[in-house]
């Protein structure tokens, strides 16, 4: 317990045979008067303290990775006060290699989905794609790309507002973490009072995929998407990691890092 959970002598417990999340004494005995939306609060899911990323992929981000697979664009985001496990959510320990069954992040299991997918499509022809972007202090910035790092945000007639990052094209499960681990090197992170190692940007981490049902002649030759038979399916799964929300207050920021915290609350109407 922090120090106003012990003098006040009531903590946060996830209830997860009813989706909630309310106010205990430190012994687990509901506070008297509950009130919703102050002392109880209810969600489509909650899981407890004990539950493994795999079983958080399970439920909340498969379907949506199943459905880019076949289509549709989908995005998945981690959202909550810093230092409270986004990025581990997302990536895991950071790094390429998910060792042993479902100790990887979101990101990991999501490319081992959608590369078991194409695996299993031997009728189609598959191009994956990847390009990672930071929001930070307002300026949208490319991570896999040297020097100025700024990029613009446009819009188009046919596209609707896009931004001109560099992509990489990826065949594999490591080869598609690899950009994203390329890309971390470049993120923007600090320390702060509460997280020795905050992130101080949103990101965006995308996965863009296109696929075509193949042509008689082309099963046997070398295939093309460029091709003009058939009809291509083109979706993107955009995986999001918000920067940490956070107190001045509680962190102690100053000089960049308060600016920096200003931004990554920012609330617009």
């Amino acid at each position: 317990m922090n120090k106003t959970e012990g003098v006040r002598r009531r903590i946060w417990k996830v209830l997860a045979k009813y989706n909630a999340v309310t106010q205990t004494t430190p012994e687990g005995t509901p506070v008297p008067n509950p009130v919703v939306n102050r002392t109880f609060f209810e969600f489509d899911k909650t899981f407890g303290e004990g539950t493994s990323t795999q079983q958080v992929y399970d439920n909340v981000a498969k379907n949506i990775v199943s459905s880019v697979t076949s289509g549709l664009n989908g995005t998945i985001f981690a959202y909550g006060q810093t230092s409270s496990g986004k990025t581990f959510t997302m990536q895991g320990s950071g790094t390429v290699e998910q060792g042993s069954a479902g100790t990887g992040g979101i990101v990991h299991m999501a490319a081992k989905d959608i590369f078991d997918h194409i695996e299993s499509k031997a009728n189609r022809m598959f191009i994956v794609r990847a390009s990672f972007l930071e929001i930070y202090n307002e300026e949208v910035r490319d991570l896999l790309t040297n020097g100025d790092r700024t990029v613009e945000i446009r819009e188009d007639p046919r596209k609707g507002v896009f931004v001109q990052a560099a992509e990489e094209y990826v065949t594999d499960v490591n080869s598609l973490l690899g950009v994203l681990f390329k890309g971390e090197k470049a993120r923007s992170f600090a320390a702060t009072a509460m997280n020795e190692r905050s992130s101080r940007g949103h990101t965006i981490f995308r996965i863009t995929i296109e696929s075509k049902e193949k042509i008689p002649d082309e099963k046997e030759n070398e295939a093309s998407l460029n091709s003009n038979e058939g009809v291509a399916l083109v979706s993107t799964l955009n995986l999001v990691d918000l920067a940490g929300s956070e107190s001045v207050r509680h962190t102690g920021a100053k000089g960049d890092r308060q600016k920096e915290g200003g931004m990554i609350n920012k609330r617009y109407v």
